[in-house]
């Protein structure tokens, strides 16, 4: 993990880590590769009989090779507030990339929450997420805890 220093209000230097930004850049990463792996065929998370007939349709393919160039700009995203390059982009970019990754993984990971707790309100299922709805939770939370620690630290 890379580390830099930073000093303290007391002055004090002490080492200042980004897992946060390196867990969100992890998480794209691995969202890449599922999403690569899904367009040439292999189809593991997903229920196979159903993707093979979504793939046929060649705007699914497009759509999912799309979705995997996204993530690995994501993956640069998440890695810019934590790499020398990235301070060197403007300021406003970077946080509104990393914002709008967060805001779109929030809305995603949210509307499943609120999907969820409206069909155990209504009686259609109990509340519990499938597994892909807590990947997009997991993923909104670390692009939003990057983008809140970003727009924290001074210039």
């Amino acid at each position: 993990m890379i580390e830099s220093a930073t000093t303290s209000t007391n002055g004090s230097i002490r080492p200042k880590t980004f897992r946060v930004e390196y867990g969100a850049a992890l998480w794209a990463f691995v969202f890449a590769l599922l999403h690569v792996a899904w367009a040439l065929g292999w189809y593991v998370g997903l229920d196979v009989e159903m993707a093979r007939e979504a793939f046929r349709q060649s705007w699914f393919l497009i759509y999912d090779l799309i979705a995997a160039g996204l993530c690995f700009l994501a993956v640069a995203a998440a890695r810019a507030p934590a790499q020398f390059w990235g301070r060197r982009l403007p300021r406003l970019l970077v946080g509104t990339v990393v914002s709008g990754c967060a805001a779109i993984l929030i809305l995603r990971g949210g509307a499943a929450v609120v999907r969820a707790i409206y069909l155990t309100m209504t009686g259609g299922v109990s509340l519990v997420l499938p597994f892909w709805d807590w990947w997009f939770c997991l993923g909104a939370g670390l692009f939003a805890a990057s983008a809140w620690r970003f727009w924290r630290k001074s210039t």
